[in-house]
């Protein structure tokens, strides 16, 4: 949606600094914010902690520098950075639920307008003209109603889907815990862990075998359908599985460069993956089910644990030494299928709630696009 389309008659377009008064902070990043009972917000709107606080009320937080200027609501006392800005409404103008909404359906406008070439950072003459579609005052707070009624629903869902979160990683520290220390096996003890051989850019195809990267991995982590792979060609890929093998049904994919722990069972198909940012777990042995072990590494607390060895400054990196060296419990063939059973209803149960709460924000950009450009009209 954009703030340039046509609007009704009876709606006014106008600048943002003639129905808010728009001002920055004044603290900066050398006062001591460790401690405090007030938020602070700084200049990419990430929350810290102040001792004390210089505005009270109703405000849209709006980051000063970064890549994304992305604004929030915030209602009661808070502190602000000196390159963040807090916009309070007009109530004789505009509602102020109202203008967050259509700030943020709309903040594309502060990236495109903020200044500088290494750091983007927006300037308080160029919020202020911003445009913006304004109603009239029942059908400002008719629209913000319908608009915070389905965040509340999203709300919700994340709630419902971070407890069920804790559940899940609840199960599994229990069962780590509850496991005599003959019953951890190190991963390099249970499976082979590897990694693939190196394919160059150049040996890219138009057709031929699937071959994944960890963008794909991930995809197939979380059940995406990866729709545009890259391939290699049938003869290179005979070549890799004839001389190092291939994945097969049963083996486990781990990411494990920049974005660690995101992992996929291999299923009964045909594909080859970059090497380096996937770590490859295969041959694993009979005394444990490799859905066990996915289930396992997968949970939030191994994807806790392997982030934390892995190293790295810059972009951390999960060596094939240390996904060897991770501790996992190994109940009985028999605990492992009742535990499956249950991390899996688990698991689907958080996958129907990630799907509805996409379904919910997929309906609030429409509803969006329609209410705050006038298209649909609240009465």
């Amino acid at each position: 949606m954009s703030s340039k389309t046509l609007i009704p008659k009876d709606w006014q377009r106008l600048h943002l600094g003639d129905v808010a008064r728009v001002t920055n902070g004044k603290t900066n990043s050398q006062d001591a914010v460790i401690d405090g009972n007030y938020p602070l917000f700084d200049r990419s709107v990430l929350i810290k902690k102040s001792d004390k606080f210089i505005f009270d009320g109703e405000a849209i937080i709006l980051p000063g520098e970064g890549a994304e200027f992305i604004p929030r609501y915030f209602s009661g006392k808070f502190d602000l950075h000196q390159r963040a800005y807090a916009i309070f409404s007009d109530d004789e103008k505009v509602y102020s639920p109202y203008l967050y909404y259509f700030l943020f359906a709309n903040r594309d406008i502060f990236a495109q307008t903020a200044v500088g070439s290494t750091v983007k950072s927006l300037r308080l003459p160029i919020i202020q003209k911003v445009s913006v579609n304004i109603p009239p005052l029942e059908e400002q707070k008719g629209i913000a109603e319908i608009l915070q009624s389905v965040d509340a629903e999203i709300q919700k869902l994340d709630l419902l889907i971070s407890e069920t979160e804790k559940i899940k990683k609840g199960l599994v520290i229990k069962l780590f815990s509850d496991q005599q220390n003959n019953n951890k096996y190190k991963i390099g003890d249970i499976s082979e862990v590897t990694s693939s051989k190196r394919v160059m850019v150049s040996d890219y195809v138009d057709s031929g075998i699937p071959f994944y990267r960890s963008t794909e991995i991930i995809k197939k982590s979380k059940n995406i359908p990866v729709t545009d792979p890259y391939y290699i060609s049938q003869e290179q890929f005979d070549s890799f599985k004839n001389r190092f093998g291939a994945p097969e049904k049963g083996d486990i994919l781990v990411t494990a460069v920049g974005t660690i722990g995101d992992v996929y069972l291999v299923q009964k198909e045909t594909f080859y993956f970059k090497d380096g940012n996937t770590i490859w777990i295969r041959k694993i042995k009979d005394i444990v089910s490799p859905e066990y072990l996915r289930m396992i590494l997968a949970s939030s607390y191994y994807r806790e644990k392997l982030n934390s060895v892995a190293g790295g400054s810059n972009q951390k990196a999960l060596t094939i030494q240390k996904m060897e060296s991770v501790e996992v419990p190994i109940p009985s063939i028999k605990e492992q299928q009742r535990l499956v059973e249950i991390l899996s209803s688990i698991e689907e149960k958080t996958d129907m709630q990630v799907i509805l709460r996409k379904l919910l924000t997929k309906l609030k950009i429409g509803l969006m696009s329609d209410l705050l450009s006038g298209k649909v009209r609240v009465k």
